[in-house]
């Protein structure tokens, strides 16, 4: 067995200990809640600063093409044009009141990575976290012009079918890795204890954001699958479609809270730390 694999190993030993008896899911339920409260908001915001950057035709065409290349079983290109309309047709009144419900994302994730590191949370953590997110906040509209400046050849690839649509998603995959992991530099970075090297958190990020990107490519199978969501709810679509938008973001929580641990366990073993106290019953 080579060192690497050996430190591997421990490094998941240590995660499994530190997580033994508590309850994950909840906490990535937590961050879910938060991220459902922030993430229009959010992209409202980020996509009308796109729009400033650019122009609002390249973000209403870059989402149109998006919503064309996307499995249309659910309807993606409506939504898209509806999110379109309203980041470009809102006030600065409207946008600026926004921006409280949008860093609520940022609260969520506080919370949730404190429980992971099994810190007190303190009565500031709401707004240390909220604070915390003002990068991402500001990185966002680069972001989305990033992301919308490689629809014409992306959704080009996609349309086409065949072989072609693979080097779509080859090319879509390492767009959304560079955005994603971009932006989880700046969550590690923000709600990482002191103790934890900077580099260790970017290299986190970087292999966080490569799983984050093909898990959502997983989505996009999800999204052709021709299943009415709206069944378990008495067929009111938009409840559907929230719920299932609910449940994968989700599950990328779960993969975000559990490379934080990774993130910590790591530093914890190169330091030749003890393992962590277990958790009295019932935290």
């Amino acid at each position: 067995m080579t060192p690497a694999v050996r430190r591997a190993r421990t490094v998941l030993r240590d995660a499994g200990r530190a997580l033994r008896g508590r309850d994950l899911s909840l906490w990535a339920a937590g961050v879910t809640f938060f991220g459902l409260l922030a993430v229009v908001p959010l992209l409202l915001i980020a996509l009308r600063g796109a729009a400033v950057l650019v122009s609002p035709e390249f973000v209403q065409e870059g989402l149109r093409r998006w919503g064309e290349a996307l499995p249309p079983q659910h309807r993606p290109a409506a939504a898209l044009d509806a999110l379109a309309s309203a980041a470009l047709g809102s006030s600065w009144t409207v946008l600026l009141v926004a921006l409280l419900p949008a860093t609520f994302y940022g609260e969520g994730l506080r919370r949730g990575m404190t429980q992971v590191a099994a810190e007190p949370a303190g009565a500031l953590v709401g707004w240390k976290g909220r604070l915390a997110f003002a990068p991402v906040l500001l990185m966002s509209p680069v972001l989305v012009v990033v992301l919308l400046g490689t629809t014409d050849l992306v959704a080009g690839l996609y349309t086409a079918g065949g072989w072609t649509a693979v080097l779509g998603v080859v090319v879509s995959f390492h767009v959304d890795w560079l955005v994603l992991s971009a932006v989880l530099c700046a969550v590690f970075l923000a709600n990482t204890p002191s103790g934890v090297r900077r580099r260790y958190a970017v290299v986190c990020a970087f292999s966080t954001g490569a799983v984050l990107a093909g898990f959502l490519h997983g989505f996009l199978l999800f999204l052709a699958i021709p299943i009415d969501w709206s069944i378990p709810f008495g067929g009111l679509v938009v409840v559907g479609a929230v719920a299932a938008l609910g449940l994968w973001l989700y599950l990328l929580h779960v993969l975000v809270l559990f490379a934080h641990r990774l993130l910590l366990s790591t530093e914890r073993t190169r330091a030749g730390r003890r393992p962590p106290v277990e958790p009295p019953p019932g935290d």
